[in-house]
């Protein structure tokens, strides 16, 4: 079943973890009839898909935050659709860049840091 949590904090549902955008669950690994999830449906912070279709897939694909959940969700549409399969590669290549993105941050915190220490060495150094 796709989930999406509209909202920008992660919910817990018993052993189940929704992150913020789309998510794929067990079917009935969520009781839909419980209130809380009720409440949360009813005002539009979680909506709930039991039938993927290509329009409700692209949509979902837009918000997926991980490429794992980008391939789940284009596999549980039972017809293939090039729709579907464009927004898979595009936000597939979003993901991407994000992850090189990220991955030089870490780089550049890293040398900071590496930086910062080296001259920590030095002054103390220099101060005896």
């Amino acid at each position: 079943m796709l989930v999406m949590n509209n909202q920008k904090c992660t919910v817990h549902i018993g052993s189940v973890l929704l992150l913020p955008g789309s998510n794929i669950v067990p079917d009935n690994s969520i009781d839909r009839n419980h209130p809380i999830i009720k409440a949360l449906e009813k005002q539009g912070r979680l909506s709930f898909e039991s039938k993927v279709t290509a329009g409700v897939a692209t949509i979902a694909i837009s918000k997926a935050n991980s490429q794992k959940i980008v391939d789940e969700i284009e596999n549980s549409v039972k017809k293939k659709d090039a729709g579907v399969k464009r927004a898979a590669d595009a936000r597939k290549k979003e993901l991407d860049d994000f992850d090189r993105e990220w991955d030089a941050a870490k780089e550049k915190q890293k040398q900071q840091k590496q930086e910062m220490e080296a001259k920590k060495l030095n002054d103390s150094a220099s101060n005896k």
